[in-house]
């Protein structure tokens, strides 16, 4: 009897095992792969959608590198044109301007273009009075390389003897003077003129920069004068300085105006300019100062 509750209780036993066995089997091979987990882990945290949006970036970052290299073609393309046209502008002082536009930011047909310096203090050189490409002034002298912020610059020898006598007396006001312009050639304008055209456009640089052939400066008898207070610069607030202050006040009594002066855009063609002095000779120059006039006003010309 006991021998065979033992043989019942052993193959009870036996069964169970096999059960057990068979049943963990089936449980392992039912479970996802560790990599799985771990998958659905990253993703759970988050860090799954940042690893989608990564591959998104991916595929986005390619999808704009076309549109990328498109866009400095599309942001060239206007620079170019201002830069070609004043290459294609006639040299030639004469030639009417497109349309001959006649406001000031416009270059209109000019009325006369003078080819000789006849020795006159008082020639009006703007938009509508010109000088040739082979214009050249008289009595050029070489402006000592002290005086200017560049070297080897020219001047009429009229006008350089008067700026050295304003310089001085600047200079015992405690005043730091410099030329950082004179006479200028027909070409040194031309490259100027199409500077401004390029970096401000056409309408900004006609009331900024004068159109070559039509500068004073080719006269020899005008002067862009700085400062050590300006940083040796040209700005507007010139006028606000002490030394500005003190040219605008005493130029006339050296033969110089105020060529451009505030709020005469409309005669002279050109913004206010503090900074541009013109040699005209004391008598004319004191009564344009004391009278608010401009060059154009004095001579009675266009």
């Amino acid at each position: 009897m006991r021998k065979k509750t033992f043989m019942i209780c052993f193959i009870i036993i036996l069964i169970l095992c096999a059960v057990i066995v068979i049943g963990g089997c089936g449980a392992h091979q039912a479970m996802p792969p560790e990599g799985g987990t771990d998958g659905d882990v990253v993703t759970a945290s988050g860090d799954g959608e940042n690893v989608t949006d990564a591959n998104t970036d991916d595929s986005q970052t390619g999808k704009e590198d076309p549109e990328q290299s498109d866009e400095p073609e599309e942001t060239e393309k206007p620079a170019e044109k201002p830069a070609e046209k004043p290459a294609k502008e006639p040299d030639d002082a004469d030639a009417p301007s497109k349309g001959s536009d006649k406001s000031v930011r416009g270059i209109p047909d000019v009325i006369d273009t003078r080819t000789k310096d006849d020795g006159d203090l008082l020639v009006v050189v703007n938009k509508y009075h010109a000088v040739s490409k082979n214009y050249k002034p008289k009595d050029l002298v070489t402006i000592d390389n002290k005086y200017g912020t560049w070297n080897n610059m020219e001047l009429k020898s009229e006008a350089y003897d008067a700026f050295l006598k304003l310089y001085k007396d600047a200079k015992k006001q405690g005043f730091n003077l410099k030329l950082c312009s004179a006479m200028r050639s027909y070409s040194t304008q031309k490259s100027l003129y199409e500077n401004a055209v390029a970096t401000r456009g056409r309408e900004m640089a006609n009331i900024r920069s004068a159109y070559p052939g039509r500068s004073e400066h080719h006269t020899g008898l005008a002067i862009d004068v700085t400062s050590a207070s300006m940083g040796w610069g040209l700005t507007q607030d010139f006028a606000d300085y002490p030394d500005g202050q003190w040219i605008n006040e005493h130029c006339q009594e050296y033969g110089f105006i105020i060529r451009y002066p505030k709020g005469k855009t409309d005669i002279t063609g050109y913004d206010y300019e503090p900074w541009h002095l013109r040699y005209v000779g004391v008598d004319a120059a004191t009564y344009i100062m004391e009278n608010g006039l401009t060059l154009e006003e004095y001579v009675g010309v266009e």
